[in-house]
């Protein structure tokens, strides 16, 4: 009987949120996984997670030339080289193997090239150009790390029927209500990795603009030698920022998957702020959680002016009760099981006994 397949994860480097999303997934998985990706979230990992950090795929001077079928082919960069053979042979030494792709239209089609079946990671935004339309058709299975609710985009029927929804994955799932003890006039602003529009400056702009508000800054930020108001407290990177989510009256941050999805499963009060990003991915969710009232979304850094009435705003939503009806206490152990089904679906006839 052959041993058993196992799973690479391929982890995109952008932000935090894909390696925690990929890590919290993998917990749940019943076989041997590898993370793959150039910036991998940090451990312990359970004892079947392993471990294949790529080089970067970018080098000075490069020409990235556009294709229809393609995101991102630039020639002649030694790392991109690299870390496609590595890719490579861990798909050949594996075998047995799936592999999840979160997120690369190339690695899906490097997947299906050498036969190996992918699950492929879906986004936000209008993704319906040729290279996402063909990662789509070349995968085994869709997995939408959010609730069918959050679908806002014009997506082919094929697409949404080959797609599951597993909800929004968090470390902090099963915390819902948590907010109940936040403190009156607090404010946390959550600048991620992936960049900010926010300054130094412009925080403190909008602290003195709200001085009965207490705003508190976890993440990196562009600084400046400007003092800064009282009410203003430069927190940077925190490991776990879980305390600093709980004592908040209103979480500020942007309008990516992980922010989201821990502000949600914490049942928490959000002002998401559309970033700029491909696709439109951030501008289409924030109006999306604008639309079903369980946020305040906006497109980019509002004035400083704007801010008491957007603060104002964001205290009278509902929070825990709002996000309830779009929340999975499950989604990391579902989105694992679509993952592991379609891995036996395509291995577990040759597993079984005659």
């Amino acid at each position: 009987m052959p041993e058993r397949p196992q799973i690479g994860y391929y982890v995109h480097h952008h932000g935090s949120g894909h390696g925690m999303r990929a890590l919290a997934i993998a917990r749940h998985l019943d076989c041997d996984v590898t993370l793959i990706g150039s910036r991998l979230p940090e451990g312990p990992y359970p004892p079947k997670v392993k471990a294949l950090q790529l080089p970067g795929d970018t080098a000075p001077g490069m020409q990235v030339e556009s294709f229809p079928a393609l995101h991102y082919a630039p020639l002649a960069v030694d790392g991109l080289r690299e870390r496609m053979g590595l890719l490579a042979d861990w798909m050949r030494d594996a075998w047995p193997c799936l592999l999840v792709v979160d997120v690369s239209v190339e690695v899906a089609m490097l997947a299906r090239l050498f036969g190996v079946p992918c699950v492929y990671m879906r986004q936000h935004g209008e993704r319906t150009d040729a290279a996402h339309l063909q990662a789509y058709a070349s995968a085994s299975r869709l997995l939408a790390p959010y609730p069918f609710a959050m679908e806002c985009s014009q997506m082919p029927e094929w697409v949404l029927a080959k797609t599951d929804h597993c909800g929004w994955v968090s470390r902090y799932s099963r915390r819902a209500g948590a907010h109940a003890e936040a403190e009156q006039g607090s404010v946390l602003v959550i600048t991620g990795q992936g960049g900010t529009a926010f300054t130094e400056d412009s925080l403190a702009a909008i602290a003195r603009r709200c001085p009965d508000h207490r705003f508190r800054v976890a993440g990196p930020l562009p600084t400046s030698d400007a003092p800064l108001p009282a009410n203003l407290t430069l927190l940077g990177q925190l490991a776990d920022p879980l305390p600093e989510l709980l004592r908040a009256e209103v979480v500020v941050g942007s309008a990516g998957d992980n922010v989201v999805a821990e502000v949600a499963h914490l049942g928490g009060r959000l002002i998401a702020i559309a970033e700029q990003r491909p696709f439109d991915e951030q501008r289409l969710q924030a109006l999306q959680l604008e639309r079903l009232g369980v946020a305040v979304g906006v497109l980019g850094v509002p004035a400083a002016d704007e801010w008491p009435a957007l603060l104002e705003r964001a205290r009278r939503l509902p929070g825990s009760s709002a996000w309830q009806a779009l929340l999975s206490d499950s989604a990391a152990q579902d989105a694992a099981a679509s993952i592991v089904e379609t891995l036996d679906g395509h291995f577990q006839p040759a597993l079984s006994p005659p």
